[in-house]
């Protein structure tokens, strides 16, 4: 097994242990009206899938564990298992609090994807996007 591939596990295993379920919402399939000066509403977002993900105050024991060195980590950064599939504009909820996904960052070694960090800003109207 590769340095990478242990890393993605050691990773996995973290983030599984330390996150909590988020439910994810694809910003590219919902239903979405775009008004006269560009405003987008979004009338309904869709089924969402889960993921796990860190946050950020918990972040530090998992990089540090995957030994990745990236250590500008936000209050409302999360971290989210190689294999999720979020991007920008994206809309994630945890424990009932809505986020709107800002960045992703894919945090690699050796051309394998570890872990990603998911910068995002929190949202009290989801239809307003």
């Amino acid at each position: 097994m590769t340095l990478a591939n242990s890393l993605v596990k050691a990773a996995r295993s973290l983030i599984t242990t330390f996150g909590n379920t988020t439910a994810v919402y694809t910003y590219s399939t919902a239903t979405k009206v775009e008004n006269t000066e560009g405003d987008v509403t979004v009338s309904s977002w869709g089924t969402a899938t889960s993921a796990i993900a860190v946050d950020g105050a918990n972040a530090v024991r998992v990089l540090e564990a995957v030994k990745q060195g990236y250590e500008t980590i936000g209050e409302d950064d999360k971290i989210f298992r190689d294999d999720a599939v979020i991007v920008i504009n994206d809309r994630i909820t945890i424990n009932s609090i809505d986020f709107k996904v800002m960045s992703v960052e894919k945090v690699r070694t050796q051309d394998t994807v570890v872990i990603q960090v998911v910068t995002v800003t929190r949202v009290t109207d989801t239809t307003n996007w």
